[in-house]
C-alpha cells in the first residue's frame, strides 16, 4: 500500500492561517493611511483653532502630532511648528523651523514660507537694531533680501496680477513690501541710522512702533491662513495653502 502522503489536517490549518494573514496585510495598510489621513484634517483643525485663540501650546502640540503623521507633505508639519513659535514670540526658532519647511516643501508652498520666513527674520533684524547693534542688524536684513532673491520668479510676478490666485498674490505681495522694507532697513543700518540712533525720549518702544506692529499682524495673517484648507473627498487637508489668505483673524506672520 502506499503511503499517504496528503498534508496533516494541523499543517493545512497553519497554511490558511499563513494566508489569511497575508491577505489582511493589504487591508491593515489601507486603514492606517485612512486612519493618517483622517488625522491630518483632526490636527489641522487644531493648529487653526490655536492660532484664532493665539494658543501657542495647541499649535505646537497639533504640529507634533502633524510631524508623527504626515509623511505625505512633510514640510506641514515644520511650517505649524514655526507658526507656534511665532505666537510665542521666539523669532529665532521660528525662523529655524521654516527654513527646514523650506528644504521640504515642493513649489505649490515656497512662495508662503518664503513670506514667512522673510518676516521672522525681518522681527530678528528690528530686535537687533533696538538693541543697538546696527552691525548684527545689517546682517540679519541682508539674510533676509537673501531668502527674497532665492524665491521662484513666480512668487513675486503673481503680486498684483488681478489673476493670480487670491494666495500666490498676496503671498507675492507680502514679498515684495518686506523686500522694500529689508533694502530700507539695510542701507539704515549700514549709515547707523535706524531706532538705535533716535534720540532719547524721540523713539518708540517695539510695541508701540506701527511699522513693527503691521508686520506682527502680518506674521499672524500669513501663518494662522496658511494653517487650514478644506478636507473634501479626495482632497487632503492642505492647511498650509489656504486661498483666502487675507480674510480671518490677524496670524502671527
Amino acid at each position: 500500500m502506499n503511503p499517504d502522503h496528503s498534508p496533516q489536517p494541523a499543517v493545512l490549518r497553519r497554511r490558511r492561517r499563513l494566508l489569511l494573514l497575508w491577505s489582511a496585510l493589504p487591508v491593515l495598510l489601507v486603514l492606517c493611511l485612512s486612519a493618517k489621513l483622517l488625522s491630518l484634517g483632526v490636527l489641522a483643525g487644531q493648529a487653526a483653532t490655536g492660532f484664532e485663540t493665539r494658543d501657542a501650546d495647541v499649535v505646537g502640540s497639533a504640529a507634533l502630532g502633524l510631524r508623527a503623521v504626515n509623511v505625505i507633505e512633510p514640510h506641514k508639519a515644520p511650517f505649524a511648528e514655526g507658526g507656534a513659535r511665532v505666537l510665542a514670540g521666539d523669532f529665532e526658532a521660528a525662523r529655524a523651523h521654516f527654513e527646514e519647511a523650506l528644504t521640504l516643501t515642493g513649489p505649490d508652498d515656497e512662495c508662503v514660507i518664503r513670506v514667512n520666513l522673510v518676516l521672522s527674520i525681518e522681527q530678528l533684524g528690528d530686535a537687533r537694531l533696538a538693541a543697538k547693534d546696527a552691525t548684527a542688524a545689517g546682517k540679519l536684513f541682508a539674510e533676509g533680501l537673501a531668502v527674497v532673491d532665492g524665491a521662484p520668479e513666480g512668487c513675486l510676478a503673481a503680486a498684483g496680477q488681478s489673476a493670480a490666485p487670491d494666495g500666490a498674490r498676496d503671498a507675492g505681495e507680502k514679498l515684495e513690501q518686506a523686500e522694500a522694507r529689508l533694502r530700507q532697513k539695510s542701507g539704515d543700518a549700514k549709515a547707523g541710522k535706524g531706532e538705535a540712533q533716535q534720540p532719547e525720549g524721540q523713539g518708540e518702544s517695539p510695541e508701540a512702533d506701527p511699522q513693527r506692529q503691521t508686520q506682527l499682524e502680518q506674521l499672524n495673517e500669513s501663518a494662522r491662513n496658511s494653517q487650514l484648507e478644506r478636507n473634501n473627498g479626495q482632497e487632503r487637508d492642505e492647511y498650509l495653502r489656504d486661498g483666502d489668505y487675507s480674510s480671518g483673524p490677524d496670524k502671527p506672520w
